[in-house]
């Protein structure tokens, strides 16, 4: 994980509550898809730090500043194509079946571009 701007790296929970903020979830309902869950209390506290550590003034800087970092993906995960092989990838997990079929077509769609690029 690539260290956010001030060079204190996020905790696993800090990161996943912003992940889970960042997908447009209340602090409610993000608290209770921790694992543990938390309460609305707890996740705004855990938030917070995130907020100090990333040099943050809000929760729309915050995922802004932690996707320039590389913490948050910036992107929605899709599967089953080039941008959910890469979110798998991230996510430092195996691929999906749908994904790296996605991806085998993604790498040659390219190759079809390069040849006709060369060829015209």
């Amino acid at each position: 994980m690539t260290a956010p701007r001030f060079g204190i790296p996020l905790s696993g929970r800090e990161q996943a509550l912003l992940e889970l903020m960042s997908e447009g979830l209340t602090f409610h309902l993000a608290g209770k898809a921790l694992n543990p869950p938390a309460d609305e209390r707890t996740a705004r506290r855990t938030l917070a730090n995130a907020y100090v550590k990333l040099g943050a003034e809000n929760l729309p800087h915050a995922i802004l500043l932690a996707c320039r970092a590389g913490v948050l993906d910036g992107r929605p995960r899709r599967h089953g194509d080039h941008a959910g092989y890469a979110a798998h990838a991230r996510a430092e997990e195996e691929p999906c079946d749908a994904c790296v079929e996605g991806e085998r077509a993604y790498r040659a769609e390219q190759r079809r571009a390069r040849r006709a690029a060369k060829a015209a």
